[in-house]
């Protein structure tokens, strides 16, 4: 069955056959095309496939953050820190002090969390504040920084 990229369906079907019948890599895009094997003499069909994703579906920050496109296709991480901020309570988890300024920006906490970490840049030893970014956008794809989004019309159905 589809599914998203890097999911596991090679390995499933690699588990449920008994041996190494299709690739698998750790990193997304190694099936390429649809694949049908047959197993235990012909009873059970198992299929494989490339992951599907929908790009007109979803920004490329929240596709980076859902884990179904790689970090590294994203030009620019400060749209998905600024995604992250408008639902969540960012500079808190990141335990940041008060914002410079009165409000919290993407690039003001991308700044105050460079300088907590310690990221500075090579020649002028200013605050990296991409290297930040990057960071802080890796954390939410791996999980330590929690993002739930509930469904259009969630509220509505339940009467909220």
């Amino acid at each position: 069955p589809p599914g998203l990229p890097n999911a596991g369906k090679s390995a499933v079907l690699n588990a449920l056959g008994g041996r190494a019948l299709v690739g698998v890599s750790r990193a997304a895009g190694k099936t390429r095309r649809f694949q049908t094997h047959l197993v235990g003499g012909g009873a059970v069909r198992l299929c494989d496939c490339p992951g599907l994703v929908f790009p007109a579906c979803a920004p490329p920050a929240l596709q980076v953050l859902a884990g179904t496109v790689p970090l590294a296709q994203l030009p620019e991480p400060f749209s998905a820190v600024g995604f992250l901020a408008a639902r969540l309570p960012l500079p808190e988890l990141l335990g940041l002090g008060p914002p410079p300024g009165g409000a919290w920006t993407a690039w003001a906490i991308c700044e105050a969390w460079a300088e907590k970490r310690g990221f500075c840049t090579a020649r002028t030893a200013r605050p990296d504040v991409h290297r930040a970014a990057t960071a802080i956008v890796r954390m939410a794809a791996e999980g330590r920084i929690l993002l739930c989004l509930r469904p259009p019309g969630y509220g509505a159905q339940r009467g909220e």
